[in-house]
């Protein structure tokens, strides 16, 4: 039965979910990145393809035209690095910032903002060498490496049988300009990276389905662990069922002590007593006190003691039992029958006073 109630066989609440979360323990591929990251660079190649081209053939022009030869002549090579430089920047940057923000994104993509508080503190195994090499020769560093190892296989196997099926164009290219060449390569550089693209998406939707399985795995709890879990957010159950038993005592006592400014007891006659009272300018008597069984027998007993008039009336006091709680004024269905209770009292008391 102990083996039962810690085998994990539930799944994992939302404060467990929170909690993993809170430690950065979250259900991310990074093939998915991957992805992203190459789709990203493939549209912007794409959609910059005709500024990225003319940089590209002025740097080509440059060095191998009459701009190279002049500062090899003159010694003069500043200007020219300074040129390289500038059009270096400008062919590279668009592929710069679209990785930083597509690498920044991704994780976003995935999972959305997680404030890791433990991964912002030292602990000393971070550093530790032994514990290093643990890791990274641990059952999950070598799954990841094989995956990784066979990722690469596919990529270049990709990457062969594309170059292969350009290999007969060869003899053509000689004959091409510089810019008829450029637009060659980077038109089979496309083809290249949607190939593999594909090859990624299949990759990354198996990869994330696997991880998302993997942590929900790791999530799930016990029945002992739900429990205490249960136990800590609601408290316990006899720490309640005692304060609830408080609360009621608190409410029999203050119920009790209206019992005497009461105009009428009606009861069942045994096992129900219901007080009420009509108060000058008010829309309809009140229930100012209500019980059974033992309570009931209290409430009598109260109302003897303060001279409080009984009457037995059956229907009307299960009536108002079940219906009414306390402090509510009685509905007009019940008006008729309430009346000639409190008109009988009434008389009642004037022949007592008589």
């Amino acid at each position: 039965m102990a083996d039962e109630a810690n085998e994990k066989t539930e799944e994992a609440t939302q404060q467990r979910r929170e909690e993993f979360r809170k430690r950065g323990q979250v259900a991310q591929s990074k093939e998915v990145a991957t992805l992203l990251l190459l789709t990203a660079v493939a549209l912007t190649f794409w959609g910059m393809s005709d500024i990225l081209l003319g940089h590209i053939i002025e740097v080509f022009t440059a060095v191998f035209g009459d701009y190279i030869i002049s500062a090899g002549l003159t010694g003069v090579y500043h200007a020219m690095a300074g040129f390289l430089l500038q059009k270096t920047l400008f062919i590279i940057a668009p592929v710069l910032i679209v990785t930083l923000v597509v690498g920044l994104s991704s994780t976003l993509f995935q999972v959305g903002f997680v404030y890791n508080e433990e991964a912002l503190q030292f602990k000393p195994d971070r550093i530790n060498p032994f514990s290093g090499f643990k890791r990274l020769f641990s059952l999950r560093s070598l799954m990841e490496g094989a995956k990784a190892t066979i990722k690469v296989g596919i990529i270049t196997f990709i990457v062969f049988m594309i170059v292969r099926s350009e290999i007969q164009n060869i003899g053509v290219i000689v004959e091409y300009s510089i810019g008829q060449i450029l637009i060659y390569f980077g038109g089979m550089a496309l083809k290249l990276i949607g190939a593999v693209c594909l090859f990624m998406g299949v990759l990354a939707v198996i990869d994330f389905t696997y991880q998302r399985w993997e942590m929900e795995k790791e999530m799930r709890m016990s029945k002992q662990e739900v429990k205490e879990e249960n136990k800590n957010r609601e408290g316990d159950p006899l720490i309640k069922s005692r304060i609830r038993r408080v609360q009621r005592e608190m409410a029999n006592k203050r119920m009790m002590a209206d019992v005497p400014k009461a105009d009428v007891i009606i009861t069942n006659p045994t096992h129900i007593a219901v007080a009420l009272k009509y108060e000058a300018g008010s829309p309809a008597p009140r229930l100012i006190a209500k019980g059974a069984d033992m309570v009931a027998q209290k409430i009598k007993k109260v109302a003897k003691e303060h001279g409080i008039p009984t009457v037995e009336n059956k229907p009307l006091a299960r009536a108002i039992f079940k219906t009414l709680n306390i402090g509510d004024w009685i509905p007009r269905e019940l008006f008729k029958a309430v009346a000639e209770v409190l008109a009988y009292v009434y008389r009642l008391k004037k022949r007592r006073k008589a």
